[in-house]
């Protein structure tokens, strides 16, 4: 199970319920997401972080019919994520099999909505003098992988995703 909190900006885009959050406490950190609705050149974007690893992912541009599939392009897009940014397959095959049912709940932790505001913040410094046109999804989404986050900060969160599940 994939436990996404939603800002109260993404709650009014959203096409699923949101549910309680206290139905969810048992729910590992490393399957545990929050996410936001930001706006990059005036287009729509989702931000997604990760509360264990700080791992992020940003959507440009998102449609409204994505909105009603979001579920799937989350699922779609993480996938993307994991092999640009080389994520071993044993820790990617668990995260993205854990998808296979989201729950949109509230936001519960401030520390991940700061760290989420700073990759924002970063963002719009990286596009600053770029078209909507030029940004490079790749490039945005890979360069904010390496900043250290999360309860790991210490180590990026590429590191902190494939530690989690060494054995």
């Amino acid at each position: 199970m994939f436990v996404i909190g939603a800002t109260k900006k993404l709650q009014n885009e959203l096409k699923s319920p949101v549910r309680d959050l206290n139905d969810y406490q048992d729910v590992p950190g490393i399957y545990r997401w929050h996410a936001n609705l930001i706006t990059v050149k005036g287009k729509k974007c989702l931000l997604l972080m990760n509360n264990e690893t700080g791992m992020n992912l940003t959507l440009l541009g998102l449609k409204e019919e994505q909105f009603e599939h979001l579920d799937n392009v989350i699922k779609g897009s993480l996938q993307q994520l994991f092999q640009l940014l080389d994520i071993d397959k044993k820790a990617a095959y668990y995260i993205l099999d854990a998808t296979e049912e989201i729950a949109y709940t509230k936001t519960e932790n401030r520390s991940v909505i700061g760290m989420m505001n700073e990759i924002k913040a970063r963002i719009d410094e990286m596009v600053h003098d770029l078209t909507y046109e030029e940004i490079d999804a790749v490039a945005l989404n890979k360069g904010n992988n390496t900043i250290p986050m999360g309860p790991l900060n210490h180590i990026d969160p590429v590191t902190a995703v494939n530690k989690y599940f060494e054995e």
